[in-house]
C-alpha cells in the first residue's frame, strides 16, 4: 500500500465526534431558523396576488366583451327582423296609397 492509500484510508476511517457535537449543531440550527416569512417570500406571496388579481381582472373583462359582442349579435337580428317588417308595411301602405289615388281618380 503506498502513501496515499494509507493516508486516504487513514482519513477515512470512523472517529468519534468530540463531546458536544450534537448539542451545538442542534443549538446552532434551531438559533437560525426565524420565525414567519423571510423577505424574500412577502415578495412572492405579493407577486403571487397581483397575479391572482390581475388574472380575475382579465376574466372578468373577457366575460364582459363576449356578453357586449352576443348583445351586439342580437341587436343586429333585431335591427334585421324589423327592417324587414318595415319594409313590408311600407310596400302595404304603398299599395293602400295606389287604391286610394286610382279611387279618387275614378270619381
Amino acid at each position: 500500500m503506498n502513501r496515499l492509500e494509507r493516508d486516504l484510508s487513514e482519513s477515512l476511517k470512523r472517529r468519534e465526534p468530540p463531546p458536544g457535537f450534537a448539542e451545538r449543531v442542534l443549538a446552532h440550527t434551531f438559533a437560525s431558523e426565524k420565525p414567519g416569512f423571510s423577505g424574500w417570500q412577502w415578495l412572492a406571496v405579493a407577486a403571487l396576488l397581483v397575479v391572482m388579481v390581475g388574472g380575475v381582472a382579465f376574466v372578468r373583462e373577457h366575460r364582459r366583451q363576449a356578453e357586449a359582442e352576443r348583445n351586439k349579435q342580437q341587436l343586429m337580428v333585431a335591427l334585421q327582423i324589423t327592417s324587414s317588417k318595415l319594409n313590408r308595411v311600407q310596400e302595404r301602405l304603398s299599395v293602400i296609397q295606389q287604391r286610394i289615388i286610382e279611387l279618387r281618380l275614378e270619381q
